[in-house]
Formats: C-alpha cells, sequence, structure tokens
C-alpha cells in the first residue's frame, strides 16, 4: 500500500547544540595522553575487522554469482537435453516453465534467435523481444550481456545468459543484492579477462583490483575505502568490496572508548548517555515507542470487492497513528521508522490486538468476511506471529477463514525463514497473500515453493491500464503469472470503471479502490456491508 504525507521536521527536532558542547567539555578533561596509545591500537583491530567485513561481502557476491551461473547452465543443459523440432512448441515452452520454476534464481529462460527472445518460460513473444549485442564471451563459452531491457518489467536491467541458443535470465542486481541496508557499500564484479567491470553497484576504482589465482582473495586499504576482493573459482570473474572509510572510523571510535582506562571512563559514559538522551528525546522512533505505549493506533477498513457479483467480501485494515494533538499520520511516515528501529513486531501485534477487539462484532454479522492484515519482515522470521493468532483464535469467534496475511516482496528475502513460518500460518488455515506484487524479486520458483494464495497487484500496474505508458503491459505479465499458478488475485488502488471491466476480463476476480470505497471506520464498514 502506498500512501502519501508529509511530517515537519521540527516536530521532532530537539535543540542539541548546548548538550553537545557540554558533553564535548566534560569528555575532553577526562581524555589524556593514554587516548594515542588506545587509538592507534583501536585503529589497527578495526582496520582488521573492516578489511574482513569487506572480504565477507566479495564472498557472498562470488557466492551468489556462482550460484545463478550453475543453475543457468543447469537449466540451459535441461532444455537442450532433447533437441526440440520446434523450440517454440507449446510442448517446450512448458518445459521451459518447469525449468524457471524449478531454479530460484531465474525469472525466465527462453529461446534466442539472433539478437531476439523469440520464445520463453512465458510464451512466444511476436515480435521477438530484443536483446541487444552480446557483450563477452566467457571461457566456457556463454554469450553475455549485462544491461537487457525487458517489456515485462520497465526500467529494470537484466542479465541474460545465452548458451546454445538458450537463455537464462536473471534480474540485474541479483549478484550483487548483499549488503542492502548500506548502499554506499560499492561491489562489483570484474572481468579477469579485461579488467573492466561487468557489473556495479556504487563506485569502483581500477586500481583497486588485484590479478589474483582461483579462488585467491585480496585486503586492502588506499585511504578512502576498505577493499576485499575474492576470485571465483569457476567463472572468470572476481568480485571487489568497497567500505566507505567512515566506517572504518567508525568502528575505530568504538573499540577506543573500550579500551581506554577506567579514568576516562566517566567522561565517554557522560557522552555516550547525552547521545542516547539526544537521540531517544529528539526521534520520531522514540516518540513511536511511547505512542504504542499510549495506545495511540487505530484501525481502518478499505472494502475489498468480488467483481462479479459487485458484493463487498472483506476489507484490508489498514493502521494510523493519531497524535497527542489529534493529527493523523499514515504508514509511509512510520512503518520505516517502525521497521528500521525494529519496533515493527510490536506494531503487529497491536493491530492484531485491534482486529481482536473490532473483528468479533462484524463477525456477527458476517460470519464469511475476510479482513487482511498485513505483516513486516521481521513477522515472517520467527514464530511469536504463529502462537500470537493462535491465542486469537482460541479466545474470540474469529477463526483462520476470516484473515489473510499480506506481506511485501521485500518481507519475503529471507526465504529458508520465511517459507517456515508461511507453512505453519496455512497449516493453520489462514491465506498468505504477497502485496505490492510485481514491485520486488518474486519469480515462478519463489511464489511455488512459498505457496502463498493470493497475489495483490499494485496499484502502480493498475494505474496504466488503458494507457500508452511503458509499463502498461506489465499487468499482462503479472495476471497470466497468477493464472498460471491458480493463484487469487486482488487488484489494488482500482479508481475507475475501465480498469475494473478491464481486470475482470483477464481474469482478475477481486478488488479494492477509490472506485469501491476509501479506507472507513469499523462502524462505517458494518454499514458499507449492508449496502453491498
Amino acid at each position: 500500500m502506498r500512501y502519501s504525507m508529509s511530517i515537519a521536521r521540527d516536530e521532532v527536532h530537539v535543540n542539541r547544540t548546548g548538550w553537545i558542547a557540554l558533553a564535548s567539555a566534560l569528555g575532553g578533561a577526562a581524555i589524556g595522553a593514554p587516548v594515542i596509545a588506545a587509538l592507534h591500537f583501536s585503529g589497527r583491530q578495526s582496520l582488521n575487522k573492516e578489511m574482513d567485513s569487506a572480504l565477507s561481502i566479495a564472498d557472498e557476491v562470488i557466492r551468489r554469482t556462482n550460484e545463478v551461473s550453475h543453475q543457468s547452465v543447469s537449466a540451459i543443459n535441461k532444455l537442450t537435453a532433447t533437441p526440440a523440432p520446434d523450440p517454440c512448441a507449446d510442448e517446450h515452452i512448458a518445459r521451459m516453465r518447469e525449468v524457471a520454476i524449478g531454479s530460484t534464481h531465474l525469472r525466465l529462460v527462453g529461446r534466442v534467435e539472433g539478437t531476439g527472445l523469440v520464445c520463453s518460460s512465458l510464451g512466444r513473444h511476436m515480435p521477438p523481444v530484443p536483446l541487444g549485442p552480446v557483450e563477452f564471451v566467457t571461457a566456457k563459452g556463454a554469450r553475455i550481456r549485462t544491461s537487457v531491457a525487458l517489456p515485462l518489467a520497465p526500467g529494470v536491467r537484466f542479465i541474460v545468459a545465452e548458451i546454445s541458443g538458450y537463455a537464462a535470465v536473471i534480474h540485474g542486481s541479483t549478484p550483487m543484492d548483499v549488503f542492502l541496508d548500506n548502499r554506499d557499500v560499492s561491489i562489483s564484479l570484474v572481468s579477469n579477462n579485461t579488467g573492466g567491470t561487468v557489473l556495479t553497484r556504487g563506485v569502483y576504482a581500477s586500481s583497486w583490483f588485484r590479478a589474483l589465482p582461483r579462488g585467491g582473495a585480496a585486503k586492502t586499504f588506499d585511504g578512502q575505502y576498505v577493499i576485499g576482493q575474492r576470485r571465483s573459482e569457476d567463472i572468470d570473474v572476481t568480485a571487489v568490496a568497497a567500505i566507505p572509510v567512515r566506517y572504518l572510523d567508525a568502528r575505530s571510535n568504538e573499540l577506543s572508548m573500550k579500551v581506554l582506562p577506567v579514568g576516562l571512563l566517566a567522561g565517554v559514559s557522560l557522552a555516550w548517555a547525552v547521545s542516547v538522551l539526544i537521540q531517544h528525546q529528539g526521534s520520531l522512533a522514540a516518540i513511536l515507542r511511547t505512542s504504542l505505549k499510549r495506545e495511540e493506533f487505530f484501525l481502518v477498513y478499505q472494502p475489498v470487492i468480488d467483481l462479479r457479483t459487485g458484493k463487498c467480501i472483506g476489507a484490508e485494515a489498514l493502521v494510523r497513528w493519531r497524535r497527542e494533538d489529534g493529527s493523523v499520520l499514515m504508514p509511509d511516515v512510520f512503518i520505516p521508522v517502525a521497521e528500521s528501529s525494529r519496533q515493527i513486531a510490536t506494531l503487529t501485534a497491536t493491530v492484531i490486538d485491534l482486529v481482536e477487539r473490532e473483528l468479533p462484532r462484524l463477525l456477527a454479522a458476517y460470519p464469511d468476511l475476510l479482513i487482511g492484515v498485513n505483516l513486516g519482515a521481521i513477522d515472517l522470521q520467527n514464530k511469536l506471529i504463529v502462537d500470537r493468532l493462535a491465542l486469537l483464535f482460541s479466545r474470540t469467534a474469529i477463526q483462520p477463514h476470516n484473515l489473510m496475511l499480506e506481506a511485501t516482496e521485500r518481507a519475503l528475502i529471507d526465504f529458508d525463514l520465511s517459507s517456515s513460518v508461511i507453512r505453519d500460518l496455512r497449516a493453520m488455515g489462514l491465506m498468505m497473500a504477497i502485496d505490492d506484487f510485481g514491485t520486488g524479486y518474486s519469480s515462478l520458483s519463489y511464489l511455488t515453493q512459498l505457496a502463498v494464495d493470493c497475489v495483490k497487484i499494485d496499484k502502480s500496474f493498475v494505474d496504466t491500464i488503458g494507457s500508452e505508458a511503458a509499463t502498461s503491459k506489465v499487468v499482462y505479465y503479472i495476471i497470466e503469472m497468477g493464472k498460471s499458478l491458480d493463484l487469487k488475485m486482488v487488484a489494488e488502488g482500482v479508481e475507475t470503471e475501465a480498469q475494473a471491466t478491464f481486470l475482470l476480463e483477464n481474469g482478475v476476480h477481486y478488488a479494492q479502490g477509490f472506485l469501491y470505497g476509501r479506507p472507513m471506520t469499523g462502524a462505517d464498514l458494518d454499514d458499507y456491508l449492508a449496502r453491498h
């Protein structure tokens, strides 16, 4: 779900100048000669640790790159094992689809003729999808393109590996999708043959590259970046990770504080305490924590309509935050703060408490009502949500068939943990949906392995229906993917009858949006259900 609202920075601003000056004065008075020795020691230790961190990032990039390479080769070998007179025949396309579903990293596989993709696991392509020129050929004969644009995802770049006339397609960021919380950590894949970059996230300097034996590693520091690199044993590439020097400075400062003599502890502790106090008093995260305790949150509900009958079959529960001054904050303001400050699980628990309080009254009149509840990534990484919902069902009239749990594609990145929790939730009889579908990294394989029940088509794609926008065809691909896996589909953000007609004609049976109703209170939803 996407919302828009701004919050003035001065609402959470605290004047820090006096506190910082006091902390600096007291800390400076306590610091003496031992600081020099402590900083020298901590600097060396911090550099070693930061080098290890850079190398571990490079190792992960190589691991992912090798895994993608092995899956690509394996997929193409399966397609070429039995020669097909017509590589684009229906039965061969079905085989492509099976291969794509069995590969965790591949977005699709297909047949290449010349420089065009003539068919793939998504079907025939008429005219062929242009792939552009081959950028380089590996020692094993794979023809590589690293920046291919496909109509199914405008604005996204894909890597295409072509072997024996078949192509394996992956998301361009897949090998580099590590250390996501710190985008200023630069990562590159460098060709050992040319010394040029194959893929880059961030900055890259050719002076960082070292010629290494297969499987070899190197760690260096150039004064601005801490660099770690690892050469693949299987492919002719080296991963280079570069961490900005400020990370080293931060680590060194932290370690210095630990090794200062006991006589300096008072000054350091005071500076730390003042810093924590400033952050606590001045941050939205601290205000959020207090507001959760004060129960300042409430729910509104946006109706979900069955397009075939026009009847309301349920609603999505949306959380809002009403401040003490009466102002209401939307989720795009506080959800990122809740996630970054590790309060999202508490917020989810608050939402479930509100559902427990409000839903039984609605179920008394509408026992088959289905309410969507959003989960965060942390909710799908432990069993607490399973236990909380089991308690909910044991002490209320709410039953598993009354709830559909929704999670964004980003929340499902930790596949092993997420799939385990999802299995437990579905075993209870709960429905699982992927929210904002099409905006993340879901593939046929992930959808199949996660065994979700429903996908919610993001409003950004619904908006393009009937337009000439470059992304207007994406909604077709999403719908076809949903139908091929026999998933229920809910279109978000439906605002016109034309959109609703298109969706119904193309097999989407459920929708929500301003055409049917804006988010409303539980009492208003009760009235709405009586009329719909």
